[in-house]
């Protein structure tokens, strides 16, 4: 579908522009608005002459998708919406709601097919098939298909959840025709030896609605993932690190935490280790850097708090290895930062963060254990000041 693209978007392939973006859902949205309510009037047509609760509900649920189709292009225009007072961080987040809202459009169609399903099975009424039938179901998944594949090449464009959201639908509406097709062939074929009190017309009406309904659910759970706050995509917090740690003068990072207000509207936080003996001017003139570069470069607002580090100190740094030993003998996947010392006439406190994945059963109280374990027979009393962290990445 890359022609369709190249054809209809300016500057496609300039995905992190709000406008390209923006011009991507407007092409999907008027797209879907159009072969939507086409299907929409052919269906009710063929399915009122014959008498099918099937396709009049298959002609409903394309007039829904019309309507999902305008709830996008006005999702994707409200999320190019510029930062204002009220808003300073943008409008992108539409967008999620925007998928929040066609999976909830395709629940409600599921529901509804599954009700009139469930009545034509109760009731059973005589369904006339022509050729039109044929036709209008043939052109109908071949339209629905040619949707999908459009939607998902766009939203693996952009990576959007609105149209994949949209993709998903249609790849439903491709199942329901089927499933229609499939139930008219046997209406067709066999409809005088079945029984008058079976309609497979409902039969098979109740078997699409049930695995609209299933597939929506998993839309809307999706959908509002991002809208709660989920963990950021692993590629991105390594990229993210690593070109941090690729600046002279920086020797470590931790505490990243990355907030997504919307796709390529991203906002980290990070506290970035640099050594203790260096002139803080020439260390605060890196991180301006890395802040500028990362604006320019990957368009993401980027905050940094300075953590100076005693490197020099051969002491502190053996005490901070076997710390880290015994603390990673509860877990591999245990870290700790900030590591620092405070000695005092009686004992010496042994101060830094302890950063806990979340799901780990592993408490405070487990790292003391196995700190007083490693270092309950040193000459020096050691007292532990920890702090828990959490692994956002």
């Amino acid at each position: 579908m890359k022609f369709i693209r190249k054809l209809f978007i300016k500057d496609y392939q300039d995905t992190q522009n709000p406008k390209v973006r923006f011009r991507y859902g407007l092409v999907a949205g008027i797209f879907g608005i159009i072969s939507n309510a086409l299907l929409c009037v052919f269906k009710l047509i063929v399915g009122v002459v014959g008498n099918s609760i099937t396709i009049i509900a298959d002609a409903i649920n394309n007039l829904s998708d019309a309507g999902s189709s305008v709830v996008t292009l006005v999702g994707f225009k409200l999320s190019a919406t510029p930062p204002d007072n009220d808003h300073p961080f943008g409008h992108a987040r539409y967008e999620y709601i925007t998928s929040l809202l066609v999976s909830v459009t395709v629940l409600f169609i599921g529901i509804l097919l599954l009700k009139s399903s469930i009545e034509k099975c109760i009731t059973p009424e005589e369904v006339s098939v022509s050729v039109y039938t044929y036709v209008v179901l043939g052109v109908a998944i071949a339209m629905k298909l040619v949707q999908m594949l459009i939607y998902l090449d766009f939203s693996k464009a952009i990576n959007s959840g609105a149209l994949k959201a949209s993709a998903a639908d249609s790849r439903n509406d491709v199942l329901a025709t089927v499933a229609v097709l499939i139930s008219t062939i046997v209406i067709d074929v066999a409809g005088d030896k079945i029984s008058p009190k079976v309609s497979v017309d409902g039969i098979m009406g109740i078997a699409v609605s049930a695995f609209i309904i299933v597939s929506s659910i998993l839309l809307i759970k999706e959908a509002m993932s991002p809208i709660l706050g989920e963990k950021p995509p692993k590629e991105l917090v390594d990229k993210i690190t690593a070109k941090i740690l690729s600046y002279d003068g920086v020797i470590g990072v931790h505490d990243l935490v990355v907030h997504s207000y919307g796709e390529n509207h991203c906002f980290v936080v990070a506290h970035v280790e640099v050594p203790a003996d260096i002139d803080i001017t020439k260390s605060h003139d890196v991180i301006d850097n890395i802040e500028h570069d990362f604006w320019n470069e990957m368009h993401v607002r980027i905050t940094i708090h300075m953590d100076p580090v005693d490197t020099k100190n051969k002491q502190l740094a053996v005490l901070k290895l076997r710390a880290q030993n015994a603390i990673a003998n509860l877990d591999e996947n245990l870290s700790l930062h900030d590591f620092r010392l405070v000695s005092g006439q009686t004992h010496t406190n042994m101060l830094f963060d302890v950063v806990i994945p979340y799901g780990s059963k592993i408490t405070l109280d487990d790292v003391k254990d196995a700190l007083k374990k490693e270092f309950g027979n040193d000459p020096v009393k050691y007292f532990f000041v920890i702090d828990m962290d959490r692994k956002m990445s």
